[in-house]
């Protein structure tokens, strides 16, 4: 019998929610949690976003997806000093750019980002001309996935 190769689809990420309510247009937001690919090791991921701004965005408006990978096991490579805290995205850490447009409110997706097998933080950095609502419905969502041999 001849083995096949599939996409096996994984458990949804949760990654940023609360987190982007009046979010600053050119403000960089990181999750406050890691994302365990050290333990999980899932080859690929597909981004979700989805944002509601205080008004249209710019023409060519856009949000940056950033990962920010704890290759040591302690710091993370995010441009400052290895704790998120302030992070700056770089040419390195730059995953996808999710392409908003002249919208108030857009879902966008990144697909098939190869996920090393380490911790990672995710980051996104608006560059949109306004900036993010207060309500709750923002979201970031990660969907891994990995070839599987049948």
């Amino acid at each position: 019998m001849a083995n096949k190769v599939l996409w096996a689809i994984e458990s949804v990420g949760n990654l940023l929610s609360t987190e982007l309510n009046n979010l600053a247009d050119a403000t960089m937001v990181v999750d406050g949690a890691d994302y365990d690919n050290a333990t999980n090791k899932f080859q690929f991921a597909s981004f979700l976003f989805f944002g509601t701004f205080d008004a249209a965005c710019d023409a060519g408006a856009v949000v940056e997806l950033h990962l920010f990978y704890k290759l040591d096991g302690t710091h993370y490579a995010d441009g400052e000093d290895g704790d998120v805290a302030a992070a700056q995205g770089s040419g390195n850490s730059l995953h996808g750019i999710f392409n908003i447009g002249v919208q108030a409110d857009a879902y966008q997706q990144v697909l098939n980002v190869p996920i090393l097998p380490f911790a990672f933080r995710v980051g996104i950095k608006l560059n949109t001309g306004q900036a993010l609502t207060a309500v709750d419905t923002h979201f970031l969502k990660m969907y891994p996935h990995n070839n599987e041999s049948q």
